[in-house]
């Protein structure tokens, strides 16, 4: 069984040859848990420079931020309308074979699908919602915001200067942005435009958290 197990597992890109033991699990005395998305701030992947990151000390500091806010380069960051109605999907496994095609009639796990998130801007100007088709074109990633001001963004490494060390972050990466028209809310609601994207299969893995509390600004309503 376990030689059977083996194979239906090599439709992952598990590398070979495995490791001496299992990974260890270190644990954790922290639960960890985002709030409601509420607003996403939007950056290019890439600019001039390579990777777009983001300094920890920049991304904790108003000056910072606003100074993306204003930047005529590919490193300029674009707050969104409030989202309502967020709604996640996590992607569910990617599977190949059963009945005769596979030993034992047991699927293989070959991947996973992506992510897909939704949600709805009420009541607001077209020409805002014009800016974010624009996006649509984009090659672009997304910081999201919680109703608590916490960011949620890419762990982007470190980078070294002489003696000194400097945590970065990085959007996460979105595939498949769609801005859809305006639908009227007639007597029962109010006026809306869809938004949707997908998150890239693995895209948490290096999913950070980065509380609101080492701000010295709230993501919410100071940008």
């Amino acid at each position: 069984m376990s030689n059977i197990k083996q194979k239906l597992n090599m439709g992952l890109n598990c590398g070979c040859p495995e490791a001496a033991s299992l990974a260890s699990i270190t644990a954790s005395a922290c639960k960890e848990s985002f709030g409601q998305i509420q607003k996403v701030i939007f950056q290019r992947i890439r600019g001039a420079a390579g990777e777009n990151t983001i300094a920890a000390g920049d991304i904790a500091a108003k000056t910072a931020m606003a100074a993306l806010l204003t930047a005529d380069d590919a490193t300029k960051i674009v707050v969104s309308p409030y989202l309502c109605n967020p709604t996640t999907e996590p992607g569910a496994a990617r599977v190949f074979g059963g009945g005769n095609q596979t030993l034992g009639g047991q699927e293989m796990v070959i991947g996973r699908e992506p992510t897909n998130f939704t949600g709805s801007i009420y009541q607001e100007q077209q020409s805002v919602i014009k800016v974010l088709k624009g996006f649509m074109c984009e090659n672009i990633g997304v910081y999201l915001v919680d109703e608590n001001g916490n960011i949620g963004c890419l762990d982007g490494g470190t980078t070294t200067s002489g003696d000194t060390s400097t945590q970065r972050y990085k959007p996460i990466p979105i595939a498949r942005l769609f801005v859809g028209d305006k639908k009227f809310g007639g007597f029962e609601e109010v006026d809306s435009n869809e938004i949707s994207w997908q998150f890239l299969p693995n895209w948490s893995d290096d999913l950070k958290i980065l509380k609101a509390s080492t701000f010295d600004y709230n993501p919410l309503t100071d940008l």
